[in-house]
This record gives structure tokens, sequence and C-alpha cells, in this order.
């Protein structure tokens, strides 16, 4: 914590700390006022340079959205220090129960497709299939003997490997990056990128462990002619769990995080029922 007030104390701005949001495996977020302004502060640990890249690119992206539906207004930067604040944006977690009804599902189905829907032609966004190929060169000598990151790029490349259409994608629609007041807001967007349609949905499915009624809600509101394949959305949300563990599995290998404080136990257990 130490570290994380120094850090902060460093911006030669007017920060007023007013509570903690939130406090992740890599950073730290807190409710503040910057020069007056409610705002979000999050600030980093020491990151490993493949977690510094992704923070950059991040950058590009929120500098991307200005002008679109997602505009997240950035306050302050600091790459070097880990530092970044954007403007609040009011909203809140829509309670587990709401968020399955039918209404709520097709407008959170309406808003994705708004997000998929934002033109990428010409404009330097990183591919997904980048961002895995990272992870996979990472945990290159890990793979082989490893089951669990075995079987996830084993289904990742038969996604890959698919030809369809490719758009602009989230790609972290976790509950906790899912806001409501009025309409449905989008945050964290440091992994987003050009990927498959199915991916966004898939992870939200995932997330919330939706049925077959509710998902079919969701592709309502997303597109209803959509040429839904049922075989490849199954896939895609197996990946996501896989993929969460890979992620965790770069975090081991990169920095001081070990295999208990992770959980890697608990997530292999949950991934064994994909054996």
């Amino acid at each position: 914590m130490q570290k994380i007030d120094k850090k902060i104390a460093s911006v030669d701005h007017k920060i007023e700390i007013i509570s903690p949001l939130k406090i992740d495996l890599i950073s730290q977020i807190f409710l503040c006022n910057f020069n007056d302004i409610k705002s979000v502060i999050r600030v980093d640990f020491d990151l490993p340079n493949w977690l510094k890249k992704q923070r950059a690119l991040e950058f590009q992206i929120l500098n991307f959205l200005k002008t679109k539906t997602q505009n997240q207004k950035i306050l302050y930067n600091d790459f070097d220090r880990g530092i970044l604040i954007r403007e609040f944006h009011e909203g809140k977690e829509i309670v587990y129960s709401d968020f399955r009804r039918k209404e709520n599902l097709i407008s959170l189905g309406k808003e994705i497709k708004k997000v998929h829907e934002i033109k990428i032609d010409n404009v330097a966004i990183n591919n997904f299939e980048n961002l895995i190929e990272n992870y996979r060169d990472i945990l290159k000598n890990k793979i082989k003997n490893n089951w669990y990151l075995n079987q996830g790029f084993k289904i990742f490349n038969s996604l890959s490997c698919e030809k369809e259409q490719i758009i602009f994608s989230h790609n972290d629609l976790n509950r906790e990056n899912i806001l409501f007041n009025k309409k449905y807001f989008f945050i964290d967007w440091e992994y987003a990128s050009a990927n498959s349609p199915y991916f966004d949905l898939a992870t939200i499915i995932s997330s919330y462990d939706f049925n077959d009624e509710e998902i079919g809600y969701l592709f309502d509101g997303y597109d209803k002619n959509f040429p839904l394949d049922q075989e490849k959305l199954k896939n895609w949300v197996k990946f996501t769990f896989f993929l969460d563990y890979i992620w965790r599995k770069c975090l081991i290998e990169t920095t001081m995080h070990d295999e208990k404080t992770l959980n890697i136990k608990d997530l292999e257990r949950k991934l064994d029922i994909f054996k």
C-alpha cells in the first residue's frame, strides 16, 4: 500500500481519494476527486513487460473510443508509474436477478452489437490472436506437460482456424466490467482488439451461467438474423474458462504470484469437467 500511496503522491495535480473501489491481481482502483472532478484512479502494481504493453494498447483504445458510444474521458495517464485516471461514469452493477430478465438481456445484446459495429478500418487495433500467441510464448515450456494449458490452446486453435467476420471486441465482459445507468456501459478496455463476435457474448454467457432461454434473449437483442452456430458458441464459452487459467499461469511465470495465491488448484478442479 505504501508504494501505491507514493505513486498517487507523485501526480502533480490535486487528488482527493474518496474510497477504494477494487483491488485485483495487478492494480488497485479508487474513487477520487481529480482537480475537483469526480474520477476513478487506477494504480498498477509492478507489472511484467507483457502487461505494460497491454496498458499501452489500452490507452490507444480509449483514445479511439473518444467519439464512440462507449466514450470514457481520460483525465491523466502516466504509463511509467502505472497510473490512469478517467472521469467517473455514473452506474451500478445490475442486480443478478434483474440481469436475467428478458428485457435486460435484449438491451444488453443491443449494446454489445453497437460496440461490434464500431468501424476499425485503418485503425491500429491489435488482433486477439496476437494476444493469445503472446500468452503461448510466455508459457511455451509449460504447455506440453500441462493438460489444462494444452487443452486451452487446442480449443483456441480450432476456433481461430474457422473463417468468420472479425469485429471490434471488448474481450473482458465479465460482471465487474458491465455497469448500468439507463443503458449498459462497459469499462476496462485494456484487452479490446479485433476478434470474433462470439467471444464477448460467450464471456457474458459463462460469467453469468445463462441457460438456453437467456442466451436466446441475448442474441435477440444482438441480432435476430445472426447466423448462430451453437457448436461454435459452446466452444467459445468453453475457451473463456481456459483463458482465465492461461492468464493466471502467465502471471505466475512473470511475477511473484504463486499457484496458491491465484487459486490454480481450484481452477483446475473446475476445468476437470471438460476432461
